[in-house]
């Protein structure tokens, strides 16, 4: 990961605007270019940036140099506990880093916020601040790998029909610049799934998810994707109330070991 790159990253898990980052220690217009990697910061302006906004500056360097692996391992186990939708993991990651002292970084606070809400289905833990801050700060993005990952994170935080009007946007950015790179095709494929999955839990019609099934049937027929296309299949049977294909779905999942996965959306 290159400077970057990692300020984008912490930029966007606080919630600032490029204008918010550059805090007047740069201009606005020169820090969008340094994310851009079309500049290189003065290396007293970056200490000064981090600085201004309080990231430590020790810890920023260790991830640029991948040298501190704690806190990626600690991020790896969050990400595997909301995907097997296991919230007493999230509890027990929380109590771990209080009963250490640890103060960790406003990223990692904030993936454990999103980890609880995903698998709890509930934005409680996120202030209403923070969450029109998220949106905005979305709107003002240009669509590319980064901002489709936040969003396909971020979406649990959002009014659903904000969240259907971002999701368009960003499949309307995509199919203006197709791309067949596979980290970019993986990453708007989980987008368009969690939307469908917080589509589900808001209980909307079908028409909310139609733009999502057409935009993963247009994809690339890729092995990085096929599963996300099979996910999509799901999620169109659950909207059309098709209990036979659900079925044959959930076995496959099953089988395979991935039910977990899908559920949040089997009822008991």
């Amino acid at each position: 990961m290159n400077i970057s790159q990692l300020l984008r990253e912490y930029r966007f898990h606080v919630g600032f605007t490029q204008k918010e980052m550059a805090a007047d220690v740069i201009s606005e217009s020169f820090y969008s270019r340094v994310e851009r990697g079309t500049r290189e910061i003065d290396a007293k302006d970056l200490v000064k940036l981090l600085e201004v906004h309080k990231f430590d500056v020790a810890t920023f360097f260790r991830r640029l140099s991948k040298s501190d692996e704690s806190y990626f391992e600690t991020e790896s186990q969050i990400v595997f506990a909301m995907n097997t939708k296991n919230i007493a993991k999230i509890h027990e990651i929380e109590r771990e880093l209080r009963k250490e002292g640890i103060n960790p970084p406003n990223w990692l606070e904030f993936r454990l916020k999103l980890a609880s809400a995903w698998i709890t289905h509930s934005s409680e833990e996120v202030s209403p601040a923070m969450q029109d801050k998220i949106k905005k700060l979305i709107i003002n993005e240009n669509w590319d790998r980064t901002s489709f990952y936040f969003l396909s994170q971020a979406v649990i935080l959002m009014n659903i029909d904000d969240a259907r009007k971002l999701i368009d946007s960003a499949y309307q950015a995509f199919y203006r610049n197709p791309s067949t790179d596979a980290p970019i095709l993986e990453t708007i494929s989980i987008m368009a799934i969690n939307y469908m999955n917080c589509c589900y839990h808001e209980k909307v019609g079908k028409e909310y998810i139609v733009s999502s099934v057409k935009f993963l049937r247009s994809l690339p027929i890729t092995p990085e994707i096929g599963f996300f296309s099979i996910l999509c299949t799901y999620y169109e049977a659950l909207f059309d109330h098709d209990q036979q294909l659900q079925d044959r779905i959930i076995d496959i999942l099953q089988r395979s070991r991935y039910l977990s996965l899908i559920q949040d959306t089997i009822e008991k």
